[in-house]
């Protein structure tokens, strides 16, 4: 099996055997271009290391200049960020609690007071979509919303670049028409999630080394794999 292992400096793609016996040493590894050691290094932030200070609004603007180099089909730039931060956060847990609420009215009160709650475990949530444009056939609402979802990728490693955490998570909230519209979205357009962002721990989490087997190939016209 080929690992490959990603580190501050550097990165290992060796044999397995090899590298349990110790015949890899971190001196003889080449060195990465920063850009790439940043990429492989990224990792997701569970709330609960986040804290503050958020962001400034200089650090988001290079993040949300990062997200407009995403791929985007007729240049129709369909990501949106909604930054909610301060009081604003138990606005959202309202929202959240309430959305809970209609989708599933046996929902214990212990419950939606988690959910109430949710916004509240990083400094700042941004509530990340896409604004899909249906005047445009040749680029369909799909391709807009995957331009969007690799926006909000390169937001993410611009945030880590700048020293922040952050983490994109979901919930039955974002197809909730209500929580759209109250967040100011369109009706045509799409939540696709909520970024956790601030100040991480020391012990944040570090990437875990990966294994691209079975991930990738090279396509032989004829061969059926």
């Amino acid at each position: 099996m080929v690992v490959v292992a990603a580190r501050r400096d550097y990165i290992v793609v060796k044999n397995d055997s090899q590298l349990m016996a110790g015949e890899i040493m971190p001196d003889a590894l080449p060195v990465l271009p920063p850009a790439l050691t940043a990429l492989l290094d990224r990792a997701s932030v569970p709330p609960r290391l986040l804290h503050d200070p958020a962001p400034g609004q200089a650090v988001l603007d290079l993040a949300i200049a990062a997200a407009l180099r995403a791929p985007d089909h007729g240049g129709l730039r369909p990501v949106r960020f909604v930054f909610v931060s301060g009081v604003a956060r138990v606005a959202l847990g309202e929202l959240l609690a309430g959305s809970l609420a209609r989708r599933a009215p046996e929902t214990p009160a212990e419950r939606l007071e988690i959910e109430r709650g949710k916004p509240l475990r990083a400094p700042m949530v941004v509530a990340a979509g896409a604004a899909i444009r249906h005047d445009r056939p040749g680029v369909p609402s799909w391709e807009q919303e995957a331009s969007a979802a690799a926006a909000i990728m390169n937001f993410l490693n611009a945030l880590d670049a700048q020293g922040f955490g952050a983490v994109w998570l979901s919930s039955g909230a974002l197809r909730d028409e209500s929580v759209k519209q109250a967040l100011g979205f369109a009706e045509a357009d799409a939540l696709l999630g909520w970024i956790y962002v601030g100040t991480p721990d020391a012990d944040r989490p570090l990437a875990r080394s990966v294994d691209p087997t079975g991930v990738a190939r090279h396509w032989v016209p004829g061969e059926v794999s």
